[in-house]
């Protein structure tokens, strides 16, 4: 999937409205900065909807130059850890086909694909959404 303006503007509204609504206490956010760089990638979990839907992983996306050098996994690992300290019982996400180094670093922690969805976006492709889920049962003893 090519990025485009469109899908950069669309990615900078739902990042800014996420930061409108931040809860350090429920929500996460993680970002991969180099030295004096801008953010050259990062991650988000909303979890604006916890209870009703579960967590959401968004905005995982980092430079294409950092790619293959570990950095996805960890802010993915950190991501996930998060969850699992919040006891957050599922933890879903919504990807497209095509970005095959993200679903397998998302299956390596535990998610699972459950649903996929034949979608228009205006993001200038026609790709099937994924819908990939993890469930996480808080231990009894905490």
């Amino acid at each position: 999937m090519e990025a485009g303006p469109r899908f950069e503007s669309d990615i900078a509204t739902g990042i800014a409205e996420f930061a409108g609504r931040y809860d350090p206490s429920r929500d996460g956010i993680w970002t991969v900065v180099n030295d004096d760089d801008i953010v050259r990638g990062g991650i988000i979990i909303d979890a604006r909807d916890v209870d009703e839907r579960g967590a959401q992983l968004r905005y995982f996306v980092l430079a294409s130059d950092l790619h293959g050098r570990g950095f996805g996994r960890r802010l993915l690992e950190t991501a996930v850890a998060f969850c699992d300290d919040q006891d957050y019982e599922r933890v879903f996400l919504w990807t497209v086909d095509g970005l095959e180094a993200a679903i397998h670093l998302y299956q390596d922690v535990g998610f699972t694909p459950t649903e996929t969805i034949d979608v228009h976006t205006d993001w200038q492709t026609d790709v099937p959404y994924r819908l990939f889920e993890r469930t996480y049962e808080p231990s009894s003893s905490g």
